[in-house]
């Protein structure tokens, strides 16, 4: 039974904490930002110490960012049905979601995921539609992407890493409570209940820049739920009845309901996950920093005693007799007095003994290391010396062997948010117009006569329905990973190898399987082409009526002109 009063909603979040409490999570999520950024002494009761920080922590992060992100993502849409209508709604279909990826910043912010998971040990998008957003059409709304921290995602079943699979799922976020206060008005919250939204205390607030504001914060939960309910389907003229589970939500303070129980239409959790590293019976990932703290606190501390030994005792010190100089020795500070009668001198000077090179030595093996067994050895992070190029070329690939867990399951994570655009599409956008490319427009029978011209012109606009990705989507196969992108690229390498070695002859050939986004204006050159081949056709016609019906004089006067 789903509950869904504030106090049960609360109670169940509250699990979520102590379940997150229990493995660390918050501590471990803390540390691991404060060495990230690079305060490594925090809480070092030391003032004269010099505390050096040599962050190797953020340069293998920056790495591993770096090597998954690095290659462009190529998203392809094939349908298992290959009619021709499915194929043109797929390739439509692939363009809108390119669309939404760009208006949204998917890329970009695909690098911060990467970056948290790598960092926190999970990551998550909230998918969301906004219906008030302009679209240029009488139909407003467009979709919005949210990034959300580990620490404030709570499964309802924590020991099951599915997202799809969960009970129910719960957002927490900390928001003004103004802020909260205005959104419970537009929602037609009474203001006898908006009283009761007050402030509140969080028990993440110690682990986060909400602590010096907490007093002027309230916590908001959204809760979401898979429900299932019976809807009529018209099979062959005959009215069936048919199980479909669809995802509600509900939004509440610890004491008031902001939006109640709200069926979004949705067959999938908006909600996309990525953990770094999974971890057995837990949705929570494990962070690939919080094993190698240990080491990064060995080297500073090191660096600092080798720093503290050197300024202290890197130079020599005068010795003085202190009964030979007498009075005058009370100006001469910084020297060490001593009694040298015996060794006949007045004045000497010493010099520590240096320490051992070993110090110097351990320290480059725990970097080195570190950074080996984490798979961010020098060859793959450029710190060589190019002498073989072909060599450091197959270390770096090697090296990137070990972060192809971590790519495949960045390349499952957008699949995921692919499937949930889709989701969020056939719900939310209706019948919006949509431009196509003249290929797509003649498959579908859309070219119409241009009077001026005589000639077949494209419809470049084509009003689509897209509650028809609910019967769409589950007959897609969704392809993401630079395998998508480069094939691209490599097609275009071939077909130009085809065309300059006179395998392929015809240059509308070539230029209709250049996708459209490499070619700006292919159209214009397709059309202009064809026009120069119907001339030509024409031309070639006319001369062989006339080589077959012309007197011998008028042959001969035309190869003459030739």
């Amino acid at each position: 039974m789903i509950k869904k009063t504030p106090s049960d909603i609360f109670g169940e979040y509250r699990q979520g904490i102590d379940y997150d409490t229990s493995i660390s999570l918050f501590e471990n999520v803390e540390k691991n930002q404060r060495f990230y950024n690079g305060e490594h002494w925090q809480g070092v009761n030391a003032p004269d110490l010099i505390k050096p920080v040599f962050n190797l922590i953020k340069r293998v992060v920056s790495y591993f960012v770096a090597m998954i992100v690095s290659d462009d993502i190529g998203i392809k849409i094939s349908p298992f049905d290959e009619t021709q209508e499915a194929l043109t709604t797929a390739n439509i279909l692939t363009r809108e979601i390119d669309h939404v990826i760009e208006n949204t910043k998917f890329k970009e912010k695909t690098r911060e995921i990467i970056k948290n998971s790598c960092v926190d040990g999970d990551a998550a998008f909230y998918f969301a539609f906004n219906p008030d957003i302009e679209t240029g059409q009488d139909l407003k709304g467009a979709i919005e992407v949210s990034l959300i921290d580990n620490t404030n995602i709570f499964f309802g079943n924590p020991y099951e890493s599915d997202v799809q699979k969960q009970p129910y799922i719960i957002v927490q976020q900390r928001l003004y409570t103004d802020q909260v206060k205005e959104m419970a008005r537009k929602e037609g919250v009474s203001e006898e209940e908006i009283q009761n939204i007050i402030s509140d205390a969080d028990d993440t607030d110690n682990v986060s820049i909400y602590q010096e504001t907490a007093d002027k914060l309230t916590t908001v939960i959204t809760k979401f739920w898979k429900e299932t309910k019976i809807v009529k389907e018209n099979i062959l003229g005959v009215e069936l009845d048919k199980k479909v589970e669809t995802i509600h939500f509900i939004k509440s303070t610890s004491k008031v309901i902001l939006k109640d129980d709200t069926d979004t239409g949705y067959s999938r959790y908006p909600i996309a996950y990525m953990s770094w590293e999974k971890v057995k019976k837990s949705y929570h990932g494990r962070s690939p920093i919080t094993g190698v703290i240990p080491n990064q606190v060995f080297i500073n501390k090191l660096f600092a005693m080798c720093m503290v030994y050197v300024t202290n005792n890197g130079f020599p010190r005068v010795l003085y007799d202190v009964a030979r100089f007498g009075k005058s020795a009370n100006s001469l500070k910084g020297f060490n007095v001593a009694n040298l009668d015996l060794l006949g001198k007045f004045m000497d000077a010493s010099k520590a003994p240096d320490f051992s090179n070993q110090v110097i030595q351990l320290i480059s093996d725990t970097i080195a290391y570190t950074k080996e067994f984490l798979g961010a050895n020098d060859a793959a992070l450029g710190n060589v010396k190019p002498d073989n190029t072909s060599a450091i070329i197959a270390v770096q690939q090697a090296s990137a062997v070990p972060l192809q867990l971590q790519k495949l399951a960045f390349y499952e994570f957008v699949e995921d948010s692919v499937r949930i655009i889709m989701d969020i599409m056939s719900c939310d956008y209706g019948t919006r117009t949509v431009k196509i490319n003249a290929e797509e427009s003649e498959k579908l029978g859309l070219s119409q006569l241009d009077p001026n011209t005589n000639m077949m012109v494209p419809v470049t606009n084509i009003d689509i329905d897209f509650s028809l990705l609910t019967t769409l989507q589950n007959s897609v196969n969704v392809s993401v990973g630079e395998s998508s992108y480069w094939s691209e690229l490599m097609n275009i390498q071939t077909m130009d190898n085809l065309f300059a070695k006179n395998i392929i002859t015809n240059p509308i050939d070539y230029l209709e399987s250049v996708p459209d986004k490499y070619l700006s204006g292919k159209q214009k050159l397709i059309d202009s082409l064809k026009e120069q081949q119907q001339q030509a056709d024409q031309l070639n016609s006319m001369m062989q009526l006339l080589q077959q019906y012309a007197p011998p004089e008028v042959l001969e006067q035309l190869n003459m002109s030739k």
